[in-house]
């Protein structure tokens, strides 16, 4: 913990002094005066991380993806998706949560946390046009250690309601007054 919080500390007095260089700041300086008060004295965390008894840590096995993602679907906005699914096992049973993801990229790692969505089915919205790929991260824990495992990703296209509905309707309004009109002329023919 400690070595964490001063590389934090020395990159921002470096970058305060930086960028605030005419204020005769000295990183070296600065750093020497943080050193002195952590080495002379334990903070509270370390004194919290020795006094607290804590469940040792333990290997947990990866989980494995059983039902993972992949592939496209397309809906038209407004339309009820289907809902996306991965399922995952633990071979050393470990209790198995889920995590979904959304990127405007092809990737299944940087994504935008998608909140509340922690079940292992997940239905996208088609609220906005566009092009979407969600990923899920499955997490198997062991007291209070993690093993995890990162979905596929599936691309999920939201194509225009108004366009495409119109298009599909004067386009079946039209074949079915032709099929009519071809019907009338076979039975007259016939007769």
């Amino acid at each position: 913990m400690k070595n964490q919080w001063l590389r934090k500390a020395m990159l921002i007095l470096t970058l305060g002094c930086l960028t605030f260089s005419m204020t005769a700041c000295k990183a070296e300086h600065m750093l020497d005066k943080v050193l002195e008060k952590t080495d002379s004295q334990k903070t509270e965390e370390d004194k919290t991380e020795e006094t607290e008894s804590t469940e040792p840590k333990v290997e947990v096995a990866k989980p494995e993806l059983t039902t993972n993602l992949s592939g496209s679907v397309t809906y038209k906005k407004g339309d009820q998706a289907e809902p996306l699914t991965v399922e995952a096992t633990s071979s050393d049973g470990g209790t198995i949560t889920y995590q979904w993801y959304k990127s405007l990229t092809n990737t299944n790692g940087g994504g935008t946390v998608i909140k509340g969505e922690t079940k292992n089915t997940f239905t996208p919205s088609t609220e906005e046009e566009g092009t979407m790929y969600y990923y899920a991260v499955a997490i198997s824990t062991v007291g209070n250690s993690t093993n995890r495992v990162t979905s596929d990703t599936k691309e999920v296209i939201i194509t225009a309601d108004a366009e495409a509905q119109s298009a599909e309707g004067s386009q079946t309004e039209e074949t079915k007054a032709d099929e009519a009109k071809t019907e009338e002329n076979k039975t007259e023919d016939k007769s």
